[in-house]
């Protein structure tokens, strides 16, 4: 557990208010999980920081040896199928002494039809 981290990836937006949404779920995600994972952060591909980069290689320096990265998507776009998967490649050849590994987006949890139902 101690050299375990998640981080969770969102897009990221120009409005502020909305990254900062993605940072207080995943303060939230972090208490559920606080056993599981001993760091628990966010990511953004545009408009926000951290950077995925940034925040594997602050994982890295915060001594993790398994990093979780779940893409906070509802769909397949470029970003889910091209973008993250290039970026995790890349950091993981750079970074031997690391196991990345790259859950499936949001979207495509199994309960996500069960969650939209819950909310009407």
């Amino acid at each position: 557990m101690q050299h375990k981290a998640l981080i969770i990836i969102a897009h990221g937006s120009r409005n502020e208010k909305s990254n900062t949404e993605v940072r207080e779920l995943v303060q939230q995600v972090k208490a559920l999980l606080g056993s599981d994972f001993s760091l628990v952060t966010s990511a953004f591909l545009e408009f926000a920081y951290p950077s995925l980069e940034a925040s594997i290689l602050a994982c890295i320096q915060a001594g993790k040896k398994e990093i979780v990265i779940l893409p906070y998507f509802l769909a397949s776009g470029n970003h889910v199928t091209r973008d993250i998967p290039e970026i995790i490649e890349k950091m993981q050849k750079e970074h031997t002494e690391v196991t990345l590994e790259l859950k499936k987006h949001l979207g495509s949890a199994s309960g996500m039809a069960s969650l939209l139902k819950s909310m009407v």
